[in-house]
C-alpha cells in the first residue's frame, strides 16, 4: 500500500471566520506538509483552547472518539498550558508563526516513534478484523474436523458465510471499545470485586466513565514540583470562575436561610437553603462550559430571593447542595490547583466523601481513607501513593469547595 506523503490534520473548536481562513491556507498552493481531514481519519491536529467554547468541542471530539486522545497537535492557547502530546500557539493568530509550528509538528511525526503508528481508529479498525479473520478461520477449522467425520458437513463449509464473519468482526470491535474502556478507567480494588460478586450491587453514576474522565481531571502530566515552571503549569486562577460563587451561595444561605441566586449566567441556578439543595436549569453540557468559562470583572452576583411554590415543587430540577459543589469542583480543577492552595500545608478530611452520591475519579476511594486517616500535606499524599499527580489535585480541589478538610 503506497504511503502518503501529506500527513492529515483536523481543525478542531474554531469559530465560523477562522475556519474559512484555515481550510484557504491549508488548501492553498503555499502549505504542502498537511492535508485536511476528518478527526478519525487525522494523525494530529490542530485545537482551539484559548475559549471556553473550543474547550468544550475538543472534549466532546474526545468523547465521541477516544482514540483522538492520543494524537499530537498544536493548541492555540491565550495563556496556560497545552495537552500533552501539544505544541502551544499563542494567540493573536498569524499565518507565519502557524506554518513555524506545523513544520515543528512535522518533524515531530517524522520520528521513529510516531512513523511507526497508524491512526488509532485505522489500528484499532485493522486489529479488529484480524481478530475476527482468526476466530472465523478457528471455527471453519473445527467444522472442518467435524466434517471429517460427518460427510455432509464439509460440503456447508465454504465458501465461508460473509454474514458470519461480519458478526464476529462486530462483536470484536465491541471487545475492543470495552477494552479500551477498562484500561482508561481504574478498577476498582480486587477486594470490592469479591464482595460484588457475592453481593449484588445496584447501579449508580459514582464512578467517572472513561469518555468523561478527560472533563474532570484533564490530560496534565506530572509536573516537577520543586521547579517555578511546574509549578505554575498545575496552577489556575479561581476569581474569574464559577465554583466560588456557587460555594458562596451555599455558604450564605446556610447562615441567612435565605435562598441564592447566582446571577448573570445563561439559566437559572439558586441555592434554597431549606432543601439544602440547588434548583438548576443548567444541563450537563451547559454546565461543563459555565464551569469552563472565565468570567468577567462583575458578570456574576448574588442576589437573595424569594422562592416560588412551583420551583420548590419542581423537585426534578433540585440537586443536592453537595453534589453539585462536587461535580462542578471537578469540572473547574482538571488535574490543577487554586493558586490559594499551598502544596505543603498538612490538611486532613473531617468526614469521608459518599461515592454513591458523588462521581468517583480514579483513586478517590484511597485518597479518601488516607487523608481521613492522618494529616498529609499535597506533596506528602504525592509521596505516600504512586499515583499521577492530577487525581490527587482534582480530588483536593472538591473535597475543600464541600468543606470536607479540617479548616
Amino acid at each position: 500500500m503506497a504511503i502518503q506523503q501529506n500527513n492529515k490534520i483536523s481543525l478542531v473548536g474554531f469559530s465560523a471566520a477562522e475556519q474559512t481562513m484555515l481550510e484557504l491556507f491549508f488548501n492553498g498552493r503555499q502549505q504542502k506538509l498537511f492535508m485536511l481531514t476528518a478527526p478519525d481519519k487525522a494523525n494530529a491536529l490542530l485545537v482551539d483552547l484559548s475559549s471556553a467554547t473550543g474547550e468544550m468541542q475538543y472534549l466532546k471530539l474526545l468523547r465521541q472518539h477516544p482514540g483522538c486522545s492520543e494524537l499530537p497537535g498544536i493548541a492555540l492557547v491565550e495563556t496556560g498550558d497545552t495537552p500533552e502530546k501539544f505544541l502551544p500557539l499563542k494567540r493573536p493568530l498569524t499565518l507565519n508563526v502557524l506554518s513555524e509550528q506545523l513544520e515543528r509538528l512535522s518533524q515531530q511525526l517524522k520520528s521513529p516513534e510516531t512513523l511507526s503508528m497508524v491512526t488509532v481508529s485505522d489500528r484499532d479498525s485493522v486489529f479488529a478484523e484480524w481478530q475476527a479473520r482468526k476466530q472465523a478461520g478457528l471455527e471453519a477449522m473445527q467444522q472442518w474436523n467435524r466434517g471429517k467425520q460427518l460427510q455432509d458437513g464439509s460440503r456447508k463449509l465454504f465458501p465461508l458465510d460473509r454474514h458470519g464473519v461480519q458478526e464476529v468482526i462486530s462483536k470484536a470491535h465491541l471487545v475492543l471499545a470495552h477494552r479500551r474502556q477498562e484500561v482508561a478507567v481504574q478498577e476498582t480494588p480486587a477486594v470490592e470485586e469479591a464482595v460484588a460478586e457475592i453481593k449484588p450491587v445496584t447501579p449508580s453514576a459514582d464512578t467517572v466513565a472513561a469518555d468523561t474522565l478527560p472533563d474532570y481531571c484533564g490530560h496534565l502530566p506530572d509536573q516537577d514540583l520543586n521547579d517555578t515552571a511546574g509549578q505554575r503549569r498545575i496552577r489556575f486562577n479561581l476569581e474569574r470562575s464559577l465554583l466560588p460563587w456557587v460555594v458562596q451561595a451555599v455558604k450564605t444561605g446556610r447562615q441567612t436561610r435565605q435562598a441564592q441566586q447566582v446571577s448573570g449566567l445563561p439559566g437559572v441556578l439558586i441555592y434554597l437553603p431549606a432543601e439544602d439543595s440547588f434548583f438548576c436549569g443548567l444541563d450537563e453540557d451547559l454546565l461543563l462550559h459555565m464551569a469552563r468559562a472565565k468570567f468577567a470583572l462583575g458578570e456574576l452576583s448574588l442576589v437573595a430571593c424569594d422562592v416560588s411554590a412551583a420551583m420548590q415543587q419542581e423537585t426534578v430540577r433540585h440537586i443536592v447542595a453537595d453534589k453539585l459543589l462536587w461535580k462542578l469542583a471537578l469540572l473547574t480543577s482538571r488535574g490543577r490547583l487554586p493558586e490559594g492552595i499551598d502544596l505543603n500545608r498538612p490538611l486532613q478530611l473531617i468526614r469521608k466523601p459518599d461515592f454513591t452520591h458523588f462521581e468517583r475519579i480514579p483513586h478517590a476511594r484511597t485518597l479518601a481513607e488516607l487523608w481521613y486517616s492522618k494529616r498529609l500535606s499535597p506533596v506528602q499524599m504525592l509521596s505516600e501513593l504512586a499515583v499521577p499527580q492530577r487525581y490527587v489535585f482534582t480530588f483536593l480541589v472538591a473535597a475543600d469547595a464541600v468543606g470536607y478538610f479540617n479548616p
